[in-house]
This record gives structure tokens, C-alpha cells and sequence, in this order.
């Protein structure tokens, strides 16, 4: 294999291997948001009155801080735009309870499965969205 090749392969490998730990810890921090999405959202329906569509609301605001601090420092572990993952978590919430409606409306789950199965939809359209414009360069 000539040294050019060898280069642009090693260096392919090093791009992949780079790529692969900042999915693992987006996954690993993806997962402890959204286990206090839906933890939060939970213990909203059990212990108050609120609809399913405030028990994820609130479930969301408490999951978005996990979710910021942990792509700001874990992750990307950069700075970021915090004002475009606002803007993306948005979109990720927008999405979410779309979901969640299509759901419910539909009469497919209701109440707790209904907001668990809608929030684990979302994680891979967030990666591709953080990854490529909110922490872009990273």
C-alpha cells in the first residue's frame, strides 16, 4: 500500500473511531435525558392531575438541562450555540408531542407508554441536528 493510502486509511479509522466514542456518549447521555423525561413525566401523571400533554411538558424542561449540560460537556464537550440547541430541542419537543398526539388522538397507548415510546423516537434526527449545526466543528 503506498503512503498516501495508508495515511488517507489510517486517518479514515481515526475519523470513525472519533465518531463512534461521540455517539456512545451521546447515547449514554441521550439516555439518562430521556430516562428523566420520562421519570419526571411519570411521576407527574402519578402523583398530580395534570393531562399527559403537561406531564411531558414538564417532564421535557427537567430533561432539557440534563440534555444541554451533558452534549455541552460530555458529548461535544464544547461550548456550543446554546440559542440553536434552545432552537433544536424545540423541534425536538415539537416533534415528540406530535407524536404523542398521533398517538393519543389515535387511540394507539395512552398516559405513560404513550409519552415513552414518543420521546424514544426522537434521538437520532437530535444527533444528526446537534452534531451537524448546533455543535458544529466539534
Amino acid at each position: 500500500m503506498c503512503a498516501s493510502l495508508k495515511h488517507r486509511v489510517l486517518r479514515a479509522g481515526t475519523v470513525a473511531w472519533h465518531e463512534l466514542v461521540k455517539l456512545t456518549r451521546f447515547g449514554l447521555v441521550g439516555v439518562a435525558a430521556t430516562a428523566v423525561h420520562v421519570l419526571v413525566a411519570g411521576a407527574v401523571l402519578k402523583w398530580s392531575n395534570h393531562a399527559v400533554f403537561a406531564a411531558n411538558l414538564i417532564g421535557f424542561l427537567v430533561a432539557f438541562q440534563v440534555s444541554f449540560f451533558g452534549h455541552r460537556y460530555i458529548t461535544f464537550q464544547t461550548r456550543g450555540h446554546w440559542r440553536r440547541f434552545i432552537a433544536i430541542a424545540l423541534l425536538g419537543f415539537l416533534l415528540n408531542n406530535s407524536i404523542l398526539a398521533g398517538l393519543v388522538v389515535g387511540a394507539w397507548l395512552d398516559g405513560w407508554p404513550a409519552i415513552v415510546f414518543s420521546t424514544l423516537c426522537v434521538p437520532a434526527v437530535m444527533y444528526l441536528l446537534l452534531r451537524g449545526w448546533v455543535f458544529a466543528g466539534c
